[in-house]
């Protein structure tokens, strides 16, 4: 099978277009308190929710790479934080132009094994207590069984592919790479990359999915993660499959940010 990327919500109509696909939503999860996710980031292109990110540094968001995709050349996407509906016109919004899109690789078949892409704001972000920043601070090492929460506006129904308008968590676990890369898992289709990491549930009743690609994985409160992809949604031996924060990506992102990356 081959690994395929999910079109955005106002492209697909509800259509199910792959059963491989870079993961973007919410199974099993519930709302959040609002405003309790200051970093979450929406990307949206003409007010549709195509992903997920997490804010930074107030001039920086991180997503996934295969988001790159999605964006029409012709008019540039942009970037909503402070929310918590994405429906509503909520006062703690703040929309913000994208100034420049940096994935970690540029070829676009380097996406699938570099799933990981810095944007930079047009104007620094206003912080405050609806919009925040969550800090780096991952190790590369997290153990078998620790309980996670990915968030997002995804779907929460693999079938209908319709986006929530209020943000919503699941807790996951982390699925060995060694277990997730076994015949009865992925079976090395995908090969589970040093830089990647699975998190799922024993039952596939809680995942993240097509919605949700570029949200943040947190384990124990800490930033471990991004979502990037997986085989359909919610199944329970095809979990999510999430870029790892490790220190060859940390390293990237610092130098980005480095006030000689400021232009």
């Amino acid at each position: 099978m081959k690994l395929s990327s999910f079109a955005p919500f106002f492209l697909t109509a509800g259509l199910y277009l792959s059963s491989e696909c870079f993961r973007t939503e919410i199974i099993g999860g519930r709302e959040v308190q609002p405003h309790s996710r200051p970093f979450m980031a929406s990307i949206q292109y003409h007010g549709n929710h195509i992903c997920g990110g997490v804010l930074i540094h107030p001039q920086w968001v991180l997503t996934a790479a295969h988001c790159y995709s999605w964006f029409p050349r012709s008019h540039a996407p942009m970037v909503v934080l402070g929310a918590h509906s994405l429906s509503k016109n909520e006062p703690t919004k703040q929309t913000i132009k994208i100034k420049r899109l940096i994935p970690f690789s540029r070829s676009p078949s380097g996406f699938t094994s570099h799933d990981i892409m810095l944007i930079k704001l047009h104007t620094a972000a206003e912080l405050n207590n609806h919009v925040q920043l969550l800090q780096l601070r991952s190790k590369n090492y997290i153990r078998d069984g620790t309980k996670c929460q990915v968030t997002g506006w995804g779907a929460t129904n693999p079938d209908l592919l319709k986006p929530s308008d209020t943000l919503q968590e699941a807790t996951v676990r982390i699925i060995s790479r060694k277990r997730c890369n076994s015949q009865s898992y992925y079976n090395r289709n995908p090969v589970i990359t040093r830089d990647m990491i699975c998190a799922g549930d024993a039952k596939g009743q809680k995942d993240s999915c097509q919605g949700d690609s570029g949200g943040p994985l947190v384990c124990k409160g800490v930033f471990h993660a991004i979502v990037s992809r997986g085989h359909k949604c919610g199944i329970a031996n095809k979990p999510g499959i999430y870029t790892l924060l490790t220190k060859k990506y940390q390293s990237w992102i610092k130098s980005n940010l480095a006030p000689a990356s400021a232009n």
